[in-house]
């Protein structure tokens, strides 16, 4: 159960659009930089976001790895699903 706690909060971090507004907001006060354009860039990706959401939550490299792993099989399901249709 907790891994699916875990998946929902990298969703949710994802695609919930005042984090998206917030983060283009504070992204574009930003001076430009490699590490900066890799912190957001991270939030883009559903993989991982929660793998560091994750990994923030349960400081346990194990569960996010797998938390980001089954999201990542469920990626794979979804876009193959989707080719199909």
């Amino acid at each position: 159960m907790e891994y699916i706690f875990l998946i929902a909060l990298g969703w949710f971090i994802q695609e919930f659009e005042p984090f998206k507004y917030l983060a283009d907001y504070v992204y574009s006060k930003l001076k430009p930089n490699n590490l900066i354009e890799y912190i957001f860039g991270s939030l883009e990706c559903w993989q991982c976001c929660t793998f560091w959401s994750a990994l923030a939550i349960t400081w346990s490299f194990e569960k996010a790895v797998i938390a980001s792993f089954i999201t990542f099989v469920l990626q794979m399901l979804h876009e193959g699903w989707m080719r199909r249709r």
